[in-house]
């Protein structure tokens, strides 16, 4: 079965309180992963987001990742998204342990490979479709996507732009999964959000 993986984005939310109450939504709709990212904030301020985020994460039994800062993961007790100019993948596997869940930014081949040997637990892979995000993406093509995940056995996951407009295009597609930020975090209705995509993952 397909997962669905969140991303979150607060730079839209003026309270913090509505952040955490989207995430909240999303994680009672039935988010499979959460991570937290964010790019414009303290590592003081992450590692107290983490924390909350983690305690309401387990109440759901959805794990939590951070973006980026392996010191913030290692802090909050949870795995941690490596992107390509960050930390390697080893280093992080050796400060959080064999149990934390390591993710890792692919977008070719090549680095699929090196990926896979240095012991990420899967991939994030795109950005497949314009975003609304204010994270700087490089496009990657269908092709490209295909040719990762039929080079590893890593479990690859889909990101961004993915919406209910734009999940149906990928039908046939060999993926684990979507990652998806706006149409969740964004939506009036994060768990109702959540129960659509999860609806269409299921036809893709």
């Amino acid at each position: 079965m397909k997962k669905l993986y969140f991303v979150t984005n607060s730079e839209a939310f003026d309270d913090e309180l509505d952040f955490l109450r989207s995430v909240e939504s999303a994680l009672i709709g039935g988010v499979d992963y959460l991570q937290l990212r964010e790019k414009n904030r303290t590592d003081k301020e992450v590692l107290r987001l983490a924390r909350e985020l983690k305690a309401m994460a387990e109440e759901y039994d959805t794990p939590l990742i951070v973006d980026d800062r392996i010191d913030v993961a290692y802090a909050a007790g949870c795995g941690v998204h490596i992107g390509a100019d960050d930390l390697p993948i080893s280093v992080a596997r050796k400060i959080l342990g064999d149990d934390a869940i390591i993710g890792a930014s692919v977008k070719s081949v090549e680095r699929a490979y090196e990926a896979a040997e240095e012991g990420a637990d899967y991939f994030g892979t795109g950005a497949l479709f314009p975003t609304k995000t204010k994270v700087i993406t490089r496009p990657t093509s269908l092709e490209t996507f295909r040719a990762i995940k039929e080079a590893v056995d890593v479990p690859v996951f889909a990101i961004g732009g993915i919406n209910e407009e734009t999940l149906p295009k990928l039908k046939g597609l060999p993926m684990d999964g979507i990652c998806v930020v706006s149409a969740i975090q964004y939506a009036k209705n994060p768990e109702g959000a959540v129960k659509g995509l999860r609806k269409l993952l299921e036809t893709v």
